[in-house]
């Protein structure tokens, strides 16, 4: 996959991070052609802990911005983390979720990031434009990570 900059949300640290699924899918298509099933799980589990932190950091920037549908935004992220943890169960089970994972991963780039974060990425530059831009950003990272 190549990322294409219509995708980026105009929140460097967020188009940073969403960077990361390109990699994931380009990492996730690479193992799928080559048969490497250790590969596929070790991108599993890297996944679902980066999605964990990523929407961690979403939603306060969502809750600090006061975005109107944060909790509709919430719900899809934590849907979004079962599907996850359930590819990464049917996994362990020894089933084959490499072809799966990557059309919903794909769908998420083209669905979610284009359109969901989008939205609430309008919202958080109005805060960014009023607190200082970036540097609020990285103030809200570092609460949250340290």
């Amino acid at each position: 996959m190549q990322w294409a900059e219509e995708l980026d949300t105009g929140i460097a640290e967020i188009d940073v991070q969403n960077r990361r699924l390109g990699d994931f899918i380009n990492t996730l298509s690479e193992a799928r052609g080559t048969g490497d099933r250790s590969r596929t799980g070790g991108v599993l589990e890297q996944l679902l802990d980066f999605a964990v932190n990523n929407f961690l950091f979403e939603e306060k920037l969502m809750e600090e911005a006061n975005y109107e549908f944060r909790s509709a935004h919430e719900r899809v992220h934590e849907i979004f983390v079962k599907k996850l943890a359930d590819f990464r169960g049917r996994y362990a089970q020894g089933e084959d979720v490499t072809e799966e994972l990557l059309a919903m991963l794909t769908g998420w780039v083209a669905n979610h990031i284009k359109q969901e974060d989008k939205r609430y990425a309008a919202t958080v530059q109005q805060v960014m434009a009023q607190e200082g831009g970036e540097t609020w950003v990285k103030g809200i990272m570092k609460k949250l990570f340290g």
